[in-house]
């Protein structure tokens, strides 16, 4: 008896431990859910960027082909990706996908219109600038996991509620990202968006614009510190060198400050020849790998020609976005910011003894205009 009793408890105590490695699978708490479900939302999201990016490099008369794809088949294949790994056998958390824009038990992604005035976003709509992905254990599969036991067993333990798992929406909302602004005479009316127009390279410079005399609006810049207040612990030099964050400006007051020191034009400088910052943003000649251009989305403001003994300092408020592409960033002397103990300059070959900040590529778009509904950001970011 005593040798049938150990057997009998042998095989319970197997059957319990193999029951617990798989229960395993229940227990990505949903705070680990929905982690999974933002990063694959971005991921998607940076895919749709890439996408459209691209489109603005070769052909911009055809951004249409990309903002009216409500499929947006590597976004959501990259999302999927993202939600299970290289390993997908031994993947904890899975997302399905079948290419529709409604959440159901066979689909956990859609691509959308995210609306930058309301806040809110409609799956399927157009023009696409966002991806909702949710994420589910892969427990309550029926491929994977303990399939219909888990469904079952998550329920009874409270792990799982009810039939969905936690959701997040990425979005490309239109943000200013750039070190500078511009002024209103840089945009000109036959290059507002969705027209990216090539230009002959502008030399924009950093100067202090007098009543009798200074530079042309037009070819005009200055440094900005966006919308953070200007005192002791934030200076422009800190700001550009850990990588201007994107924000929100339109219709905003930001603080502006000419360069006569070339300071921030330094830091800039380094920042776009350093591989390493923003790269997604960044245009490179395949065949040489020679960089090209760096995108980015600068605050325009109306720039008044003011006295020499005012402030250097000045609010300005934000009328337009540039979509602008530097073709080069010239500032002769000191090396800007350093990133790991290495700071970048800009090949003797570029510019020579030159200096300024040149572009060649611009699209405006009016804060009052209904174009910047559809005006694509350079920064995903999680909207919910």
């Amino acid at each position: 008896m005593d040798t049938t009793y150990v057997n009998t408890m042998i095989v319970a105590f197997l059957v319990v431990v193999a029951l617990a490695v798989s229960i395993g699978y229940l227990y990505v708490d949903e705070e680990g859910m929905r982690d999974v479900a933002e990063m694959s939302a971005m991921a998607g999201t940076r895919s749709i960027k890439k996408r459209l990016l691209a489109q603005i490099q070769t052909d911009p008369g055809k951004l249409a082909n990309v903002t009216g794809d409500t499929v947006q088949s590597v976004a959501r294949a990259t999302s999927v990706e993202q939600a299970m790994g290289k390993h997908k056998e031994a993947a904890l958390t899975h997302a399905f996908n079948n290419n529709t824009n409604q959440l159901t038990t066979s689909n956990d992604m859609t691509v959308g219109f995210w609306n930058i005035s309301s806040r809110t976003y409609t799956p399927g709509a157009t023009p696409v600038n966002a991806m909702q992905v949710r994420t589910r254990r892969t427990a309550e599969s029926e491929a994977t996991g303990i399939g219909k036991v888990g469904n079952f067993l998550g329920i009874l333990s409270g792990v799982q509620k009810f039939d969905y798992t936690p959701d997040a929406v990425a979005a490309l909302p239109a943000r200013a990202n750039a070190g500078f602004a511009l002024c209103t005479e840089a945009c000109d009316s036959r290059c507002s968006y969705p027209a990216v127009c090539p230009i002959a390279e502008r030399k924009m410079i950093s100067a202090l614009l007098t009543p009798d005399k200074g530079a042309v609006t037009g070819e005009s810049l200055a440094a900005t510190y966006l919308l953070y207040r200007l005192n002791t612990a934030v200076n422009i030099t800190d700001l550009i060198c850990m990588g201007t964050p994107s924000q929100e400006i339109c219709k905003k007051e930001i603080l502006t400050t000419f360069d006569p020191q070339d300071n921030a034009l330094r830091d800039m400088e380094s920042m776009m020849y350093n591989p390493n910052v923003d790269a997604a943003n960044k245009e490179y000649d395949k065949p040489s790998g020679k960089l090209l251009g760096w995108w980015v989305i600068a605050p325009v403001t109306d720039c008044l020609k003011v006295r020499p003994e005012e402030p250097a300092f000045a609010k300005r408020l934000v009328t337009r976005y540039a979509l602008v592409r530097i073709s080069r960033i010239c500032a002769p002397g000191a090396i800007g910011c350093q990133q790991n103990n290495t700071a970048f300059d800009s090949p003797v070959s570029v510019c020579g003894s030159d200096k300024g900040l040149y572009i060649d590529r611009i699209s405006c778009v009016s804060c009052n205009s209904k174009a910047l509904l559809s005006f694509p950001g350079l920064n995903p970011v999680l909207v919910n």
